[in-house]
């Protein structure tokens, strides 16, 4: 049999700490990764969805910037729809949050969800929200009154 050299299986507790949360730590970087993969997806389909409305308002922009609608109006209208999208859908997000964590606290013993990190959450939704909604109102706004002219 090997002998074990001295002191062997003796560690601080600092290196037993840290050897203990490596796992811990890969998994934290394993979802942090994931969501700001989901976060991306979420943002392709905010502008996919808003650069597919502005192709089917183009008519319906035309008229309203011919009867006097700015460009700045044509964004705030874009930018502001948005918005009370995101913000229905985060009001949802929300209440499903709180609901599942009261259903997991009573079930499995999990702790309190802070209104903290669901506050950021609802923050950094409607942030990328109109982040990602800002490329297509800009290319609305620039829809010329001439279009409402055209027949469609």
């Amino acid at each position: 049999m090997r002998e074990m050299p001295r002191g062997a299986g003796i560690y601080t507790f600092a290196e037993g700490q840290s050897r203990d949360s490596r796992g811990e730590r890969g998994i934290a970087i394993l979802m942090a990764v994931i969501c700001v993969i989901l976060l991306s997806v979420t943002a392709a389909g905010i502008v996919g969805l808003t650069s597919f409305w502005v192709s089917q308002r183009h008519r319906q922009i035309g008229v309203r910037r011919a009867l006097g609608a700015r460009r700045i109006d044509i964004l705030r209208y874009f930018l502001l729809e948005n918005l009370l999208i995101v913000g229905c859908g985060s009001i949802v997000g929300v209440l499903c949050a709180f609901g599942l964590n009261g259903w997991m606290m009573k079930h499995y013993e999990m702790d309190h969800l802070s209104p903290l990190y669901v506050a950021l959450g609802v923050l950094a939704m409607l942030v990328l929200g109109q982040a990602a909604v800002l490329l297509p109102a800009r290319r609305a706004s620039r829809v010329p009154p001439i279009v409402a002219a055209r027949s469609a």
